[in-house]
């Protein structure tokens, strides 16, 4: 599951980090949407990670946890686009998923201790949460204060930064290999 977030948040940082480039394959008329990428994507990556969490309820053969878990989860998206969609449009439907997806993924990871634990590694993966929120935070910054091609400059930074910080925490036979 770290390594699985490890790519992700560089997929998402990557993503906001070129949208500037990125918007030129859809249509004009489409970028003023483009605002909900980011939760999507975060969505998205809840989502995965809730697959990642899935696998407990599979080995112990209780695979009713997972319709419990969809369930509780689609019941959120459903309430939250009942109540916010006809006054906040296709944003409410951005944010439903995202917390729908939490809801789901904390949930798995929540009972999923209980019934049969695993011992991820919470501390560097929330380390990697944490850095991905903050370069996620600075390419925000420097994309609505900088124009474009200091924009996509700084976050080329930013993103050769993330996979800096992978290289030297995570993958140690890469850097034992340009030691030599």
């Amino acid at each position: 599951m770290k390594f699985f977030l490890i790519f992700t948040i560089l997929a998402f940082l990557v993503v906001m980090g070129y949208m500037d480039v990125l918007r030129h394959i859809i249509g004009r008329d489409y970028w003023v949407g483009l605002r909900v990428v980011p939760i999507v994507m975060a969505g998205g990556i809840m989502t995965g990670v809730y697959f990642n969490l899935s696998f407990w309820y599979k080995l112990i053969d209780k695979t009713i946890w997972g319709a419990y878990f969809s369930g509780i989860g689609c019941a959120v998206i459903i309430g939250i686009n009942v109540i916010f969609v006809p006054h906040y449009g296709y944003m409410a439907c951005a944010w439903a998923g995202f917390l729908g997806n939490a809801t789901a993924m904390v949930l798995s990871y929540v009972v999923g201790q209980r019934k049969y634990p695993i011992d991820y590694p919470l501390k560097s993966i929330l380390v990697y949460v944490l850095i991905g929120g903050f370069f996620f935070a600075i390419i925000t910054y420097c994309n609505a204060n900088l124009s474009v091609p200091e924009a996509l400059g700084v976050n080329t930074l930013v993103i050769i930064a993330f996979i800096a910080h992978v290289i030297y925490h995570d993958m140690p036979q890469v850097i034992r290999k340009f030691k030599k």
